[in-house]
Order: structure tokens, then C-alpha cells, then sequence
């Protein structure tokens, strides 16, 4: 591989790691997969040099991060949620009331 494609090679990696962020950043996993997906097709036939690697790394960790704190968030919320719905189910038995069947929270996507 010539320097000049060596170049443009390692600048589309760091673009597509970039937008991979971005795109955490923004919530919008497909697109960080998508991302991903490209960034392996880039690496399938070229050696990386590990400067290149380590700042990549970087970004990726970054991404992680946001992935973690995005599952941190939707555990947090489905906690929330449960015991609510604990809540209107002692307030229905408190009340006599029976339970209605399954809800569209019981139902699996």
C-alpha cells in the first residue's frame, strides 16, 4: 500500500470511529453498528500500526462508555417502571378489584 492510500486508509478508520461516537452520542445504535461494520470491512486486509490502534481505541472506549451509561439508564427505568406497576396493582387489590388480564407491558415484543 502506497503512503498516500496508507493515509487515506487510516483517515476513513478515523472518520468511521468518529461517526461511530457521534452516533452513540446521539443514541442512534444502528448507525453505531453500522459504523462498526464498516470500520471491520476497512481492517479486514491491512496491518494496523499501534499508534493508529491506541487513539482508535480511545474513541472506542468513549463509546462503551456511552453504550454502559445508556443500558445503566434503561435498567434504571424499567426498575422505575416495575414498581409502579407494583404500586396500581396493591391500589387494585386494596381496592378489590381484580386484575384485567395481561396489560400491553406483559406482553413480549
Amino acid at each position: 500500500m502506497s503512503t498516500s492510500n496508507a493515509t487515506v486508509w487510516e483517515q476513513n478508520l478515523r472518520t468511521v470511529t468518529m461517526q461511530a461516537g457521534e452516533a452513540a452520542e446521539l443514541g442512534q445504535w444502528d448507525q453505531v453498528e453500522a459504523c462498526y461494520a464498516l470500520r471491520e470491512e476497512y481492517l479486514l486486509d491491512h496491518p494496523m500500526l499501534p499508534a493508529l490502534a491506541m487513539d482508535l481505541s480511545v474513541c472506542d472506549q468513549a463509546v462503551t462508555a456511552r453504550i454502559v451509561n445508556a443500558r445503566l439508564a434503561i435498567q434504571a427505568q424499567l426498575i422505575e417502571t416495575s414498581k409502579i406497576r407494583q404500586n396500581f396493582r396493591g391500589v387494585r387489590s386494596w381496592q378489590g378489584l381484580s386484575e384485567m388480564g395481561p396489560t400491553l407491558m406483559d406482553q413480549s415484543v
